[in-house]
């Protein structure tokens, strides 16, 4: 696989991996055998408030002390590189296997580092964006970004297999996580006696992140979620202007821009009809 753009060595977010990955090098030793980029780096789509996913390669599952050497760097990233950077630490073993098979994981979400991680990244959009998108951070200093190629890494992904598994996973997260969080929002932000503010992360997330699964399980890529707003836009015209209106403010062209409870319900109504045509119902 190609990574869908061109990328800027000298530019953020891929400065800071290298110098994340470097630290992490120092902490593992010869534990550490790959760092990859996952998320919306690696898809084209990283923004000014985004976090850094990575996809840590590593001989045996860590210990404790191994633990406590990272646990810190995670913790530590949104004030050291203004950004979270969160990892998954996996063995070739294990990636593999792929995750229906791993009882849990390390693996650091929002800067929390878990010893026994079940969620998170450990499912097959993860395994699925390693090997359509995933960007090779070097660990010798004179090295170069690269796009994942198993031949030469020894990640032994079956594609095919982490296509049809990250389908499953994206329909199950859509009808299990997707259909709740609805309600959920509605019961914040539009009951009669609801007094939040909407939110620019709110009206985003509802518009975007069902979209983003809906494109997996109909193209069987991992794509972005301005992607995903992108293919809903095409395929449902009827919310373009509300879906060009959270795009632009997602990429910073727009920021100014102050939500209603009319934007918030078009985001709902688009996540209904993702949920819907994503599960079948």
């Amino acid at each position: 696989m190609t990574s869908p753009y061109v990328i800027d060595p000298d530019q953020e977010p891929w400065t800071l991996a290298r110098r994340f990955a470097n630290r992490l090098t120092d902490a593992l030793g010869d534990i550490l055998r790959d760092v990859v980029v996952v998320g919306s780096a690696s898809l084209g789509d990283w923004q000014a408030n985004s976090d850094i996913d990575l996809v840590c390669v590593v001989t045996r599952g860590l210990d404790s002390r191994a633990r406590d050497a990272v646990s810190p760097l995670h913790e530590n990233s949104e004030h050291e590189y203004g950004h979270t950077i969160d990892a998954m630490y996996v063995t070739r073993d294990g990636l593999a296997k792929g995750p229906d098979a791993l009882q849990s994981v390390v693996a650091s979400v929002a800067g929390t580092l878990y010893p026994e991680s079940t969620d998170g990244p450990m499912n097959w959009a993860t395994w699925l964006n390693i090997v359509q998108s995933g960007v090779r951070v070097p660990l010798a200093e004179d090295g170069a970004l690269t796009v994942v190629d198993q031949r030469s890494t020894g990640m032994q992904i079956e594609e095919e297999a982490a296509r049809d598994g990250a389908i499953r996973f994206s329909r199950a997260n859509l009808d299990q996580y997707w259909r709740n969080r609805i309600i959920l929002s509605e019961q914040i932000y539009l009951n009669a006696e609801a007094a939040h503010p909407i939110s620019t992360f709110e009206v985003e997330w509802m518009s975007l992140g069902p979209a983003r699964l809906l494109a997996t399980v109909l193209t069987g890529r991992i794509v972005s979620k301005s992607e995903g707003g992108e293919l809903a836009s095409d395929r449902s015209p009827e919310f373009r202007r509300h879906l060009t209106q959270v795009l632009d403010a997602r990429r910073g062209s727009d920021t100014t821009r102050t939500w209603s409870r009319e934007d918030l319900e078009r985001s709902l109504d688009l996540a209904r009809v993702c949920v819907r045509l994503g599960t079948g119902g």
